[in-house]
């Protein structure tokens, strides 16, 4: 992989973390801030995360050393960062990156991502110059106006079992294509239900989980649960009989 290679977000989906890497920004009196983050994944290499100014950029990037900012302080740069919250997901394999969405009703934006793993998520946010993470955290006021695209308006299952596969439409109308074969369970984001529009820039892989079953046949409450995902109360969802294997 080349340094400063842009990243899509699919890429690091599937890719287990191995080690992070910080840098953090001193001015002053002020309590450092965090500048860059660096995610180790095994076959990608340092990935770097940081705010050009609002939302979150990904490149492939080496991590640098402590440098100094005329008039502007010091950056300092801490290897196996302990004291960030995605330190808690090392050796575990992300399995969902989301958009993060800013909306107060003046404007509106991509604030960040979501990285979602076996035990739990993390939020990476840019909502100014500085890189948030936030995990099991409420940020304030701010958290009205942060949104995910994760609740199912409506859901079509498309087979019973072998796989087990489902057409679904998120709140805002995003098409989603969920299957589970041999232990994988896939979301695809595409721009609708025919298949002739799949091969576009619209078109990515949202979550892929192996579960170690190699089973083909998962309920959908289970499926969801796994990716991250939720029904909506009012959730028009549509099944059709799970089919035996041994029948």
């Amino acid at each position: 992989m080349i340094d400063d290679e842009e990243l899509s977000v699919a890429d690091l989906i599937g890719k287990r973390l191995l080690k992070v890497t910080t840098a953090w920004h001193h001015y002053a009196a002020d309590d450092p801030t965090l500048v860059h983050l660096w995610l180790h994944l095994e076959s990608l290499g340092p990935v770097l995360f940081h705010t050009p100014s609002t939302g979150v950029s990904v490149r492939a990037d080496q991590p640098h050393g402590p440098y100094s900012m005329e008039e502007h302080g010091s950056v300092s740069v801490i290897d196996d960062s302990p004291d960030v919250p995605v330190t808690q997901f090392v050796g575990q394999t992300i399995r969902s990156v989301r958009q993060i969405g800013y909306n107060d009703g003046r404007v509106s934006f991509t604030a960040g991502l979501t990285l979602l793993f076996p035990s739990g998520s993390v939020r990476l946010l840019g909502l100014v110059d500085d890189l948030l993470i936030a995990h099991d955290k409420h940020l304030g006021a701010v958290e009205a106006h942060l949104n995910e695209d994760v609740t199912l308006a409506r859901v079509v299952q498309t087979s019973g079992g072998c796989p087990s596969q489902w057409d679904a439409w998120t709140t805002t109308g995003q098409y989603l294509y969920l299957r589970y074969r041999h232990g994988e369970g896939t979301i695809e984001q595409h721009p609708s239900e025919d298949v002739d529009t799949w091969d576009g820039e619209e078109s990515r892989l949202w979550t892929s989980w192996d579960d170690g079953t190699d089973g083909g046949w998962i309920e959908l409450t289970d499926f969801l649960a796994t990716a991250g995902l939720q029904l909506a109360p009012d959730a028009a969802v549509h099944t059709t009989p799970p089919i035996d294997p041994k029948a």
